[in-house]
């Protein structure tokens, strides 16, 4: 393979720029029209024919001009990407619209996914952190009226489970078995809550309160699904019609399914390690139907762990410092302030 010299170098970048803007195949002379690199025409066709025989360029159409390859653009992301600099207003606007009334980390998450739509203008995902490890903050059973009661969940990271069961309670009997519930189940994470320490609350709860068995299984049915679900992450995505950019129904009928299965995504965009980006380009992806796409995803984190993904799946000609320095920047601020809320950590 030969060197990618520094006129190389400045041809490849000036391809990969003018492809971005237009979307159309990049000739020599849109090149050397620009004058920006004090080059022939002919001189800019030799070099671009070098180019693409190295595998950087690919010639569409025999009388077309050249686009970058996946190796171009992973080569631009690497090494040759501009950092972006997203501006002052912009950071402040974007931190009090992921402040303004929110308390809940569904709902902390869902405002950063839409705003990442709107900065980028692509397709953008986040996903609910994986709660297996995240521990119980409260318990709370609430008498209702028609025999019914309320048994509510809440866990450290502001997930909320909860479920209306058939269950006749009187506020007093309905406070002493919520508080049984919770003082045997706070500060548990879902793995610590095993079978023998549930038999234990369920002991106490028969030896302090007169329950028909059967609603004592109700409510002990639901604590183990809730455990369960704590398991799941969730998926939000926005701007699912910027897939019809591509400019071709197949394709995008097929990105469209991908999106509606979750099982599927979930897998596709975890990140490996603890990596803070990580950039996916075209044939670097598993699924097939990314193979003319890229996918951009950015850790954030809880308690100084990994807890979810904030992404955007767009064209291969996608803007990526942009995409980058938007991520990055809502990531941190979704960081800060999941601090604050969930760990009472404030800046100093």
């Amino acid at each position: 393979m030969m060197d990618l010299n520094d006129r190389k170098l400045m041809i490849l970048q000036a391809v990969i720029d003018e492809y971005l803007g237009t979307a159309e195949p990049v000739g020599s002379r849109a090149i050397s029209k620009k004058n920006i690199l004090g080059l022939s025409s002919a001189t800019i066709r030799n070099e671009m024919a070098d180019l693409e025989e190295m595998g950087f360029l690919i010639q569409p159409h025999t009388s077309a001009g050249r686009v970058p390859s996946d190796a171009a653009y992973r080569y631009y992301v690497n090494s040759m990407m501009k950092r972006y600099k997203i501006g002052v207003d912009m950071i402040s606007k974007l931190q009090s619209a992921l402040e303004e009334k929110v308390s809940q980390l569904d709902a902390i998450i869902k405002k950063a996914n839409l705003i990442t739509s709107t900065l980028t203008d692509y397709t953008a995902f986040v996903t609910s952190p994986a709660l297996k490890n995240n521990f119980i903050k409260k318990c709370e059973l609430v008498s209702l009226s028609g025999g019914c009661s309320l048994f509510v969940i809440i866990t450290q990271s502001g997930a909320v489970k909860n479920k209306i069961l058939t269950l006749p309670l009187d506020d007093n009997t309905a406070a002493v078995l919520g508080g049984i519930i919770n003082d045997n189940l706070h500060g548990l994470c879902a793995e610590e809550i095993t079978f023998d320490r549930i038999q234990a609350m369920q002991n106490e709860i028969s030896q302090r309160l007169s329950l028909p068995p059967k609603a004592l299984i109700n409510i002990l049915d639901f604590v183990y699904d809730a455990i369960e679900e704590l398991d799941d992450t969730e998926i939000y995505i926005e701007n699912t019609k910027s897939i019809l950019k591509f400019n071709d129904i197949e394709k995008a009928s097929k990105m469209f399914a991908l999106l509606e299965d979750k099982k599927k995504l979930r897998h596709m965009i975890e990140n490996d390690g603890e990596a803070k980006v990580n950039i996916k380009i075209g044939s670097e992806n598993e699924a097939e139907e990314m193979k003319e796409c890229s996918l951009v995803t950015v850790n954030y984190k809880l308690n100084n762990k990994v807890a979810g993904q904030l992404g955007v799946i767009g064209p291969k000609r996608m803007d990526y410092a942009k995409v980058v320095a938007s991520l990055d920047c809502i990531s941190e601020h979704i960081d800060k302030i999941l601090r604050q809320l969930y760990i009472g950590e404030s800046e100093g």
